[in-house]
């Protein structure tokens, strides 16, 4: 008989050990769930930051293109014989061009974190 209770114990014993495994298991890969949903919603914030970035990017060549043509030619308004007269609005081009740059680095940046290893917590 005691040979049989002691062998319960140990097969009890086992169980138990491999339901806190199990347990432990599952609770990590609800965190690495957590962890991908989190992740996804950093990268696609980044890609629509990129994507802003560009249309910002793209707008403020444009514009400046348009308005170097425009003085360059001679065209537009009857005041364009002033080369350089639009000044203001190739500074807020510049400026469009630079927030574009920082939406991007930060962008980058928030990509790289999701890189860079986390600590998990040990087993047991």
């Amino acid at each position: 008989m005691g040979h049989s209770a002691e062998s319960d114990r140990t097969v009890e014993d086992r169980e138990a050990e491999l339901d806190r495994r199990e347990a432990a298991v599952t609770e990590r890969e609800a965190a690495l769930a957590t962890r991908m949903e989190a992740a996804g919603e950093i990268v696609n914030a980044a890609d629509r930051r990129d994507a802003v970035a560009e249309a910002r990017d793209s707008g403020a060549d444009t514009r400046e293109r348009q308005m170097d043509r425009a003085e360059f030619t001679g065209k537009g308004d009857k005041h364009s014989d002033q080369y350089g007269q639009h000044l203001p609005q190739r500074r807020a081009a510049a400026l469009d061009r630079e927030h574009a740059k920082g939406d991007r680095s930060a962008s980058q940046d928030d990509r790289i974190a999701l890189t860079e290893p986390t600590e998990e917590p040990e087993p047991g």
